[in-house]
């Protein structure tokens, strides 16, 4: 039923139970099903100059590659697994890679780690709820 499906990875605990799932559903489709996982990490704000800029973009981007590998191991064995790491809004992002990437669900937790996190919770994921064009499965 889905060949390929989107995991959004911040590292919560609900992403990484919507990370384990989406290789549960991987593993469960009759044919093979492919698992984007997806990390958006914050951009340096626009106002910064350099070394400060590189700086934020390295150390971010260190940290966004140790959480696709973490979510690669909750994915699990037996599917494959292909990843972007993007610097950006997470709702714009999510969207723009499982369009492109012609994805035929999103699996996402209900709340990620962020500044607002309890006080705007699950705005990104219903950002990504509203103006998906695929069925998108939050996970709590």
């Amino acid at each position: 039923m889905f060949k390929n499906i989107l995991v959004a990875y911040d590292g919560s605990e609900y992403a990484r139970k919507a990370a384990a799932l989406a290789g549960d559903l991987a593993r469960g489709q009759k044919s093979e099903a492919m698992v984007w996982i997806v990390t958006v990490m914050d951009p340096p704000p626009q106002s910064w100059g350099e070394p400060y800029r590189s700086h934020h973009i390295e150390q971010h981007t260190h940290a966004g590659q140790n959480m696709i590998q973490e979510a690669i191991a909750l994915v699990g064995a037996g599917v494959e697994i292909r990843h972007e790491l993007l610097f950006g809004s997470p709702a714009q992002s999510i969207l723009q890679v499982a369009e492109t990437r012609g994805c035929d669900l999103i699996v996402m937790g209900t709340r990620g780690i962020g500044l607002l996190e309890g006080l705007l919770v699950g705005s990104q994921a219903q950002r990504v709820i509203s103006n998906a064009k695929c069925p998108v499965l939050t996970v709590k």
